[in-house]
């Protein structure tokens, strides 16, 4: 047994036994997931918030100290000693949703094999606990609102206009469109940037400043260039991630304002 994707795996032919779907039990497993990893992810999501907040801060350091990088570099590290902020929180939660993402996607493809023919039963067994092991007449239906979860976007604009384009272009548009909030969310005010830009006149504050930008634009263009060649199931996953995580940021700034 793997015991990475197992759980994965068991989580989906769980849910899957229990609702008869396999998309809401992809939905439904997304959920769990995210309430499993929450009480590690919420502390990073408040420093990255903190960070967000002290921008206006940061400036007037940046300000103060001029091109004199080094004595920046410290009065930066000890305002956010003094603010209780670990710089580095913020990756936390993007590194867990990659590691999380490719132990669901291994255990996706075993399940959406088996379903096909390419995967044996045995092999699926050994990732199962005993309640959960399937037999030989056991049958897997990747059926989901009128589409194949197994199949990826590419496939199914190849078919032609039909109406099972709707679900792809959902998934695809609506992870972008949730990719770009989440990342407006966490991102300075545009117009501290436009401020900080004018009194320093620092190239690389300019520079820094046009990557935050075009960050929210690349993010959400790389995440349809990917999801191109995912298959349903796995964007539908990376669908309700991004929904569930603008909740958490949303969640994060109420805590904050109290």
């Amino acid at each position: 047994m793997n015991l990475f994707i197992a759980p994965f795996v068991n989580a989906l032919f769980g849910v899957y036994y229990w609702v008869g779907n396999f998309g809401l039990a992809i939905i439904l497993v997304t959920i769990v997931i995210k309430i499993i990893l929450l009480p590690l992810v919420w502390p990073s999501l408040k420093s990255a918030k903190k960070t967000q907040e002290l921008q206006p801060k940061l400036n007037k350091l940046k300000e103060k100290y001029g091109t004199n990088k080094q004595a920046l570099a410290q009065a930066q590290m000890e305002l956010y000693k003094q603010e209780g902020i670990n710089p580095l929180g913020g990756c936390l939660p993007t590194i867990l949703q990659l590691v999380v993402l490719m132990l669901f996607f291994s255990a996706f493809n075993m399940v959406t094999n088996f379903s096909q023919g390419q995967v044996s039963r045995d092999l699926v067994n050994t990732q199962l606990i005993p309640s959960f092991r399937v037999n030989e007449n056991f049958r897997f239906d990747l059926g989901f609102l009128g589409s194949d979860l197994a199949m990826t976007p590419a496939k199914v604009f190849g078919k032609g206009i039909t109406l099972d384009l709707i679900l792809p272009v959902i998934l695809l548009l609506g992870s972008a469109g949730f990719q770009y909030l989440s990342a407006k969310l966490m991102m300075p005010n545009p117009k501290i940037d436009e401020k900080m830009v004018e009194k320093t006149k620092d190239k690389e504050d300019d520079m820094m400043a046009a990557m935050r930008t075009q960050s929210l634009y690349m993010m959400p263009a790389m995440t349809v260039f990917i999801g191109w060649n995912f298959s349903l199931g796995l964007l539908l996953y990376w669908f309700m991630s991004s929904v569930l995580a603008i909740g958490q940021q949303v969640l994060v700034n109420k805590f904050n304002k109290k």
